[in-house]
């Protein structure tokens, strides 16, 4: 009886220590670092703001860089913020409180804005048409980044830590330092939920129909909830009785039709997760540094693509990863 127990056991550790193939595709996007990175919506590009050298778009399927984008000539811009569309036909890119639109088919640079705060997180509507900001000085605006101007403050007394914008453009969620979760309807203008939660809302994400919200609080919890009649969906089965995570969820995006979510964390891990019942169907550990360097790189923005079957990450070093489903 001793002998199946610790049997049981040792096969418990194991499975949580578990992991999955190596990568099918892994390229660097920079020499030192970088501040920002996002994937399009299918993981085809994506977009890094270097420590180095500023901002660069990459064909992340064929490890090549497409184009610099930075927003003074001659310069290194340091990109803090970017996005792309729904569509992933264009990006916005974020230095300070300055913005630029651009085209990622052929590379150029729309338009140019500036705004009254620096750009902390950013999010673009489908052809972008607007864009959810998130600024340093704890308001959130709906911007027109087709003409240019505030279309909208959102009313906010507290510091957004982590922001969400539906596929569709209809819903935004804030997580904020005051342990709420703040979801708006955009149309409207309208605050229509506000949970508390157990600690401060470090990562925040929505599906395309924004009708569930994934909300993670460090070290304690990370819900799939129903932002609409504010009950609980499911709860992500990452930690168990024996071995309490110490990694927290730094990026997360649900699948296209919302029954799969895929988070990147603190420790390097990517997990691919059922919204339906929480549990947890793939894991991937990115490759650790040697010598002086770090040996954990957080996942700092993740993709999934439904019908090639990979899901994509990139680590705070800038490394890019693709993993086989």
């Amino acid at each position: 009886m001793a002998k199946a127990i610790l049997v049981s056991f040792i096969s418990l550790v194991l499975q949580s220590c578990s992991f999955t193939d190596e990568p099918f595709g892994l390229f660097s996007t920079s020499v030192q670092g970088i501040f920002s990175a996002a994937y399009s919506t299918d993981g085809t590009h994506v977009l890094t703001g270097s420590l180095q050298h500023g901002g660069s778009l990459w064909d992340a399927k064929n490890a090549e860089r497409l184009f610099n984008w930075n927003h003074q000539a001659s310069l290194s811009s340091q990109i803090s913020a970017a996005a792309f569309s729904p569509e992933g036909d264009f990006a916005l890119t974020c230095d300070g409180s300055a913005l630029v639109l651009w085209d990622v088919g052929n590379g150029e640079a729309l338009r140019f804005f500036n705004v009254t705060s620096e750009v902390l997180h950013v999010a673009l509507s489908p052809s972008a048409r607007t864009a959810l900001l998130g600024l340093a000085n704890d308001n959130a605006v709906l911007f027109d980044v087709q003409r240019g101007g505030i279309i909208q403050e959102l009313k906010r007394s507290h510091s957004i830590l982590s922001m969400a914008l539906s596929a569709n453009g209809t819903f935004a969620l804030f997580g904020q330092d005051n342990r709420q979760a703040k979801f708006w309807k955009l149309q409207a203008m309208k605050l229509i939920n506000e949970i508390e939660t157990k600690g401060r809302l470090q990562t925040v994400e929505l599906p395309d129909h924004g009708e569930f919200a994934l909300l993670t609080v460090q070290h304690v919890d990370a819900v799939v909830w129903n932002m609409h009649n504010d009950t609980l969906h499911s709860k992500l089965n990452y930690s168990n009785r024996f071995f309490p995570s110490f990694s927290s969820f730094v990026t997360a995006r649900f699948s296209k039709d919302g029954t799969q979510l895929l988070t990147g964390n603190t420790t390097g891990a990517i997990e691919r997760w059922s919204s339906a019942d929480g549990e947890r169907l793939n894991r991937w550990i990115t490759s650790v540094g040697s010598g002086i360097r770090p040996r954990i790189f957080p996942v700092v923005t993740v993709a999934l693509n439904d019908q090639s079957k990979y899901v994509s990450a990139i680590t705070s070093d800038g490394t890019s990863y693709r993993y086989a489903l």
